[in-house]
């Protein structure tokens, strides 16, 4: 067997770092998990930055090698740690599927997310907030129109588990939780719940839950944080 890595995470509750932490309970290997307070700038440290330039969460770190990007990430853990059966087993076109599916997931419907709940974050101008928000939303309900076809008769997306089902989750989990209509797409809705009932999922579930209480006691959570930032997807409408 081979060596394990040396295996770190740097992960903060409520973001897409959610995707490679289940990824690696789900692997079943040891890792050091360093919990980011977005917050209070933990990502902003000069210490951080020499770690990832580029100042995000999640940051994977395999003994002396950085990996960033989720769909890198969980190649990668895949790749390492095949035990874990993270991404599906196939021949060129069905991996090709499945990377491209990876792809639109993190540059296709998260930036929709991002602009849905934090319009104010791109733009300077009170005036435009609504409009990047409907626009972000009718984003967001195209691609889950997709997806709602794309589950049809199956009940994960490339017909058993994997940890893109993880992905399509914490999106799902977001676009509900700011204002999306849910109960337009009953089968990414059903899809949800599977996934949250997985040991895996609901260990990183709660744990995302108890950090963010600690960051809520310690008074760091600014009061203007939309609803719905941890946990479990909100109950349909």
């Amino acid at each position: 067997m081979p060596d394990i890595p040396e295996t770190h995470l740097y992960w903060s509750p409520g973001t897409c770092a959610r995707v490679p932490f289940v990824a690696l309970e789900e692997a079943g290997v040891p890792f050091e998990l360093h919990v980011i307070n977005r917050y209070i700038g933990d990502h902003q440290t000069e210490e951080y930055k020499r770690l990832n330039p580029k100042q995000r969460v999640p940051t994977l770190v395999l003994d002396d090698w950085v990996v960033t990007e989720i769909p890198v990430m969980t190649t990668v853990l895949d790749q390492t740690f095949p035990e874990g059966k993270l991404l599906p087993e196939g021949d060129r076109r069905s991996t090709a599927y499945v990377l491209s599916t990876m792809a639109w997931f993190a540059s296709g419907i998260q930036p929709a997310v991002g602009r849905q709940r934090f319009p104010k974050a791109f733009t300077d101008s009170e005036d435009c907030t609504d409009s990047i928000r409907v626009a972000a939303r009718r984003q967001l309900e195209g691609s889950f129109s997709i997806l709602e076809d794309r589950l049809g008769g199956r009940d994960w997306l490339f017909g058993d588990w994997s940890i893109v089902d993880v992905h399509l989750l914490w999106l799902w989990f977001r676009a509900v939780g700011s204002g999306m209509e849910a109960s337009r797409f009953p089968r990414c809705a059903a899809h949800a719940e599977r996934t949250e009932a997985r040991p895996s999922v609901a260990r990183v579930l709660d744990r995302e839950e108890e950090e963010f209480a600690r960051f809520e006691a310690a008074g760091t959570v600014p009061d203007d944080i939309p609803p719905f930032q941890v946990g479990r997807t909100p109950p349909s409408a």
